[in-house]
């Protein structure tokens, strides 16, 4: 690991850290812009949130549109692609049988948001089943054939979150036909992939921002196409300012997240913006090669078009095939302060690595080490069936 960037930011440097992905870090100095927010608001609080505050979410909200390529009018900000999800389906009139439809590859948060609206309509939630590899032809025919007459919003994740496959979405909306309202997951987009959000077809589209654009954590945007009607999740003052202003007050809360977003955006173009991007693919590419094979797995059948910055590699055969295994064999990994995922998908046990600004070649090479004495010792024996 780089040790000027794992200082920067502010990461354990006795930890092997694969998995930016999943949570995210902002840099310290974004860290220390938000507090430095936060100390601003304590020492008025009263003036900060009555007067100040309104002004300067909207002017970070402008910020972070403006780093998305989209309208400020059309950008709301949420605190995560959950949240903005149950704001979309919050705003859905189910009746019982309308069918919700969203992929084997979703991510699990968003599943259950999907099963408990259907659930209280006597909805129905249908999923689209691909394999991991599978080409973007036969992603789009899973999704075009999981639709009906009854379907009244898809779910499409950009980027799946368990196989970092890139997911053609906008080929997907055009197969599931007009009149469908189609809602893209874009939790690991903002900062790995330069899309033009309003030309992929959707009806909405969320992103978290504190991933991969290294914005503090709650930061995330709900764009939603002109005429499209979303209702904030907590209803509070501005309730009847309409979209997007309704959702910039959820009542009192910590707002130094969306207020350093922009620090965080500007610290992503500091390291190099998509150059850096680019760099992290290279080197995440040469890292899921050193890892396959130093563990004498194949790299065959994996995404066609994996996430820039992470990829999968298999495990060996008979190594995590069912759900409950994944716990125990993080523990066993984590203890030796390697911090990576471990995915089982359609009974087979993989590896989702990251690359980002702070990893170095040699990181993979000490993964790989930490895997093979896990299997050789028998510490992983338990999690084979």
């Amino acid at each position: 690991m780089d040790p000027v960037l794992l200082e920067a930011f502010g990461l354990d440097p006795d930890v092997l850290h694969l998995n930016h992905g999943a949570y995210g870090v902002a840099p310290v100095a974004v860290r220390q812009a938000a507090a430095g927010w936060r100390h601003r608001a304590d020492r008025n609080p009263h003036r900060f949130n009555r007067v100040e505050l309104g002004g300067l979410v909207a002017a970070a909200r402008e910020r972070a549109a403006g780093f998305l390529g989209v309208d400020p009018s059309r950008a709301a900000w949420v605190r995560n692609v959950s949240e903005g999800v149950s704001a979309v389906l919050g705003s859905l009139a189910l009746r019982a049988g309308d069918e919700l439809v969203t992929s084997t590859h979703g991510y699990g948060a968003v599943r259950v948001a999907l099963r408990h609206h259907a659930a209280r309509a006597g909805a129905r939630v249908i999923e689209a089943a691909f394999p991991v590899g599978a080409t973007d032809d036969e992603i789009v025919a899973a999704y075009a054939s999981a639709c009906s007459g009854r379907t009244r919003l898809v779910v499409i994740d950009r980027i799946t979150s368990p196989t970092a496959t890139v997911v053609p979405v906008a080929a997907v909306t055009a197969a599931v036909g007009p009149g469908v309202p189609v809602l893209v997951d874009a939790a690991h987009a903002p900062g790995q992939l330069p899309d033009d959000i309003a030309a992929l077809g959707a009806d909405h589209w969320i992103g978290n921002l504190h991933k991969w654009a290294y914005t503090p954590r709650g930061s995330a945007i709900l764009w939603s196409r002109p005429g499209a009607t979303v209702t904030p999740t907590v209803l509070s003052w501005r309730l009847e300012e309409g979209y997007p202003g309704s959702f910039d007050f959820p009542g009192t809360w910590d707002s130094a997240g969306w207020l350093a977003a922009a620090d965080g955006l500007a610290y992503w173009a500091a390291l190099g913006g998509w150059d850096a991007v680019a760099a992290h693919s290279a080197l995440v590419t040469e890292g899921q090669a050193q890892v396959a094979g130093a563990l004498g797995v194949t790299l065959e059948r994996l995404p066609l078009t994996p996430a820039p910055a992470m990829r999968l590699v298999p495990l060996p055969d008979g190594v995590l095939t069912s759900a409950d295994q994944v716990d125990p064999f993080y523990e066993a990994l984590s203890q030796q302060r390697v911090e990576v995922a471990p995915v089982c998908f359609d009974g087979a046990g993989y590896l989702r690595i990251a690359a980002a600004p702070y990893n170095t070649a040699g990181d993979y090479d000490r993964l790989a080490a930490a895997v093979r004495e896990l299997l050789s010792r028998g510490a992983a024996r338990s999690a084979r069936r």
